[in-house]
């Protein structure tokens, strides 16, 4: 074997070590972008990429548990709380929840992340079943809201998703 073989192949064996050390390190870590935030839900998600359409940020995680989409909120809105109460009266105004169905918390994540969660029980815009949702909502490093939700059903919410989030979210 000649030596230039054997750099190219040791040379990717680092590689290799390097990617699987980052990759025991960061778990199932997933960035949204643009919102440059990201959160470890844990084993079970598939991601799916698509173009990044805003407010709507790319991937989505989706798995029996539901699904986790993130979106970048209006530049204007720069305030967690301001940014949550804006979310919940278009909520209540389009009909997918009532005004007293809000549970809300402030929570902060391992990294010292802090952010407003609200959580509600509701209908589905598209078939009218019943569905939880949770709304995560902090600020990236420009300091834009973005909220991080996930939405299941109520037969399938899972407290150690709600928990992975509020542990794992963070500003990337």
């Amino acid at each position: 074997m000649g030596t230039r073989l054997k750099v190219r192949l040791v040379l990717a064996c680092i590689v290799l070590g390097i990617i699987l050390i980052m990759r025991l390190v960061n778990g199932s870590r997933v960035t949204f972008s643009p919102a440059n935030m990201s959160l470890d839900a844990g084993k079970g998600w598939r991601i799916v990429k698509m173009p990044a359409m805003l407010p709507v940020c790319s991937p989505s995680l989706i798995s029996q548990a539901g699904t986790i989409n993130a979106l970048l909120l209006d530049e204007e809105l720069t305030e967690v709380k301001a940014a949550a109460e804006k979310l919940k009266s278009g909520l209540v105004a389009s009909g997918k929840a009532s005004a007293d169905a809000f549970q809300l918390e402030d929570f902060t994540t391992a990294s010292g992340l802090a952010g407003v969660h609200f959580s509600y029980a509701g209908t589905s815009a598209k078939n009218g079943t019943s569905v939880r949702s949770h709304h995560f909502i902090t600020r990236n490093m420009h300091s834009r809201c973005v909220d991080i939700s996930y939405i299941t059903s109520p037969e399938q919410e899972s407290a150690s998703v709600i928990a992975a989030i509020m542990k794992t979210l963070r500003v990337e």
